[in-house]
Formats: C-alpha cells, structure tokens, sequence
C-alpha cells in the first residue's frame, strides 16, 4: 500500500475485518427470518412476473400474485443477502490468514540469522533496522545554524536547538528511540529549507518531517508558517504524511502528552 507504514496497514486490515464481520452479522441475521425457498423473475410486456420455488428441482414455481408481492421482494432479498454472507466470509478469511501468517521482519531475520562470516560475504536486501539506523545516522550534514541573539536551549544529549518546546520534542524521540536529525537540510525543488526535524520511521524506512510552529499568535510568524507549509505541500510533501505539524501560542503551550500521541500515530 502506498505511503502507509506496517502498523498503519495492519490497523486498517483490523478495522476492514470488524467491517465485515458486521456485514455478516447483520445478513446473518436477516437470513434467519427470510422465506424458505427461491423466486424466479421474468419480464411479461411491461412489467415482472414473480415465481416462487420451494422443492428441490422445480424450475418453474408457483406465480406469486400481486398481492403477495412482498414474498417475492424478500426472496431476492435473501438471495442478495445470501451473496453478501459468502463474500464477506470469504474476504473475512483472506484477511485473517494475512494477519496471522505476515511477518513484515522476515526479510531482515535471514540476513541477521547468518554468522558474521557469512554476512561479510553477503550484500542484504534489506540491512537490520539498527545498521539501518546506524548508516542514515552516520550521513553528514551541516545544519541551519544560530544568530548570535538567539537563546540557548540544549536537548539532553547536548545538542541545541531553537526553544524549549524543541527540547521537549527532542528528548522524548530520544526517550522513545526516535532516529532522528534536527534541521537537517532538505532540498525542495530549487530551494533548501532546514525541517525541525527529520525522523527516519523504520517500519517503512522512510523520512517524514516534523515543523512545530511555536507563535502562531504572532501573523507575521504565522504567515512564514502558511508558506512553509505550502513548499512542502507543493512538493507532495503532505500534512498528516510525511509531515508532522504541531503548534503553540503564548496561551496554549504544547504538552509531553501531545508530543507523545504524535510519535505512536506517525512515527512508528
């Protein structure tokens, strides 16, 4: 599935078995109180003639007349229902199967199974999520930088950023072993613009950026944000995807715990 990380599709596979689970309740339970037998249709001129079959071979039936109509509509309605019952059971089964049996690591597993001499020997696939990690952290990059007049606030493991909210942000990827860099530059067409931070999200390998905006009170700052966030926008680069917005203003701090559901709904 496309952009979507494991958990994220593993929720929605969750979420589409409940689906169809009720689907087959409900029909399930419409079933229990259809008439017994079949309905056949055929045109005559203008309208519909209804038949209904109740033995074993009979391909004629018995002509239900108007006055009875309501048999016929809910004999194709059992039909329909009766459909929709081994469709929904059926996809309920290949989903089931799927989720008991996918193992998104096994690709990785084979290569971290092998004896070092075998894995000196061995170009991966795919490397295990911590040399992962370890060559995305080890790619050099020269950050944004600070003014002389800018406060000094540090992360607990020492590195500075712009505002205490940034801390906040930076020592709870820490906390959680978030792989993350802070303003790393990234280019955008002919621009480079320098993300709060860029988070590698091992479950899919990919980078999503994360931009607090910490004065929205302000419009001019505001305004900068608005552009910002249509640079990335113009670059498929979307809100919710692989971009992370958070946002304060004097009155309406961020919070741990709010930082904290960004992380498990995007990060992992």
């Amino acid at each position: 599935m496309k952009n979507m990380n494991t958990d994220s599709m593993l929720i929605k596979l969750e979420s589409e078995k409940k689906r169809l689970e009720t689907i087959i309740q409900k029909v399930s339970q419409r079933l229990k109180n259809a008439p017994e037998g079949n309905v056949r249709v055929i045109k005559h001129k203008n309208s519909c003639q209804y038949f209904h079959i109740t033995k074993k071979g009979d391909t004629t039936g018995i002509y239900i007349p108007v006055a009875n109509r309501q048999t016929a509509v809910s004999l194709i309605q059992k039909r329909y229902d009766q459909k929709v019952l081994i469709a929904a059971q059926k996809q309920r089964t290949v989903i089931e199967y799927f989720l008991h049996n996918y193992d998104p690591a096994c690709i990785r597993k084979i290569y971290t199974m092998q004896s070092d001499i075998r894995k000196s020997n061995i170009i991966p696939v795919e490397l295990p999520d911590q040399e992962y990690e370890n060559n995305w952290q080890s790619v050099a990059f020269t950050p944004k930088g600070f003014s002389p007049d800018i406060p000094e606030h540090y992360t607990y493991k020492g590195e500075r950023v712009r505002s205490k909210s940034e801390v906040m942000i930076a020592d709870i990827l820490n906390q959680e072993n978030i792989p993350y860099k802070y303003e790393c530059p990234l280019k955008l067409g002919d621009n480079i613009i320098y993300p709060d931070f860029t988070i590698l999200r091992l479950s899919d390998r990919k980078e999503i950026y994360w931009e607090h905006l910490g004065m929205m009170d302000d419009q001019t700052y505001c305004n900068n944000a608005l552009q910002r966030i249509r640079e990335y926008e113009k670059h498929k680069i979307y809100p919710g995807n692989a971009l992370i917005l958070t946002m304060e203003t004097g009155r309406i701090p961020i919070n741990s715990s709010v930082i904290k559901e960004m992380i498990n709904h995007y990060c992992r």
